[in-house]
């Protein structure tokens, strides 16, 4: 089917997904991005590791990132496929340069009352950057998280931002989302998780933490770290040891820097 039509039922509800985080909630899908973004998430729901609603593309994309064409891929995910004209696509980039690939997706984040006991976990309490949760999301597939936790009223995963960031790592890393603090937690020290909190200073020498236990490791929002009381429920707290005047990194290189040294 062919689309050049802004006012398609099927291209309102892309353009919602990527503007309204309501629209999303209320749908339970989220909108994805651009050519590698896209086969990534075709590849994980022909694999049954996502759930794909809809591919959209351009014919000049279809030459240029399909090895196997478009109506292929989306019959493997068993999902709807529509060819779109490129000034559609670019009024869906809102001024970026389009690649002319689009997939809406059913949302994959779980509860925490699915989390299984083992592995190592990473907790992010506050973040508010959808670059910053993408690119951290990305560092955890790079290393081998077991699975992220957002609490603490963390920006929307599903922002097309954090999609972007993340590379395809969205699809691949299990995501769970807990507001109440409190409750992860207490659901985590049940599990038997060690909690370790991020701190700026004070902290353990994240070079010198035993990171052998099951564990789980909480970074904290990007201007004012995890609150006191945050900290204080958790059972340790690391910090990495800064040279100079410098005394903070940014979020999404301070969450490598301490995943880096939990996997050595």
């Amino acid at each position: 089917m062919y689309i050049s039509a802004k006012d398609n039922v099927n291209i309102k509800k892309l353009a919602a997904l990527f503007s309204s985080s309501k629209e999303r909630r209320e749908q339970g899908e989220f909108a994805v991005e651009g050519a590698r973004n896209c086969i990534d998430v075709l590849c994980e729901g022909a694999a049954g590791g996502a759930e794909v609603t809809a591919l959209f593309y351009t014919k000049q994309a279809a030459g240029k990132y399909f090895e196997q064409s478009p109506e292929t891929l989306a019959e493997k995910c068993g999902c709807k496929c529509f060819e779109i004209s490129p000034e559609l696509s670019q009024r869906l980039s809102e001024g970026r340069s389009s690649q002319g690939v689009f997939a809406t997706v059913k949302m994959l984040h779980k509860s925490i009352e699915t989390l299984d006991s083992g592995g190592k976990l990473l907790v992010l309490d506050g973040l508010q950057d959808p670059g910053n949760v993408g690119t951290i999301l990305r560092t955890c597939d790079a290393v081998g998280v077991s699975g992220t936790v957002l609490t603490g009223n963390c920006c929307d995963v599903y922002n097309p931002k954090v999609v972007r960031a993340a590379m395809g790592s969205i699809m691949r890393v299990p995501v769970y989302i807990e507001n109440d603090f409190d409750r992860v937690v207490k659901t985590l020290k049940k599990l038997g998780y060690l909690t370790v909190a991020s701190v700026i200073s004070g902290g353990v020498s994240i070079t010198e933490f035993d990171f052998g236990r099951p564990c789980a490791l909480f970074i904290g929002n990007e201007g004012s770290g995890m609150p006191q009381e945050h900290i204080s429920l958790c059972d340790s707290a690391v910090t990495i040891k800064m040279h100079g005047r410098i005394n903070s990194l940014n979020a999404a290189t301070a969450a490598s820097i301490m995943l880096w040294e939990m996997f050595r």
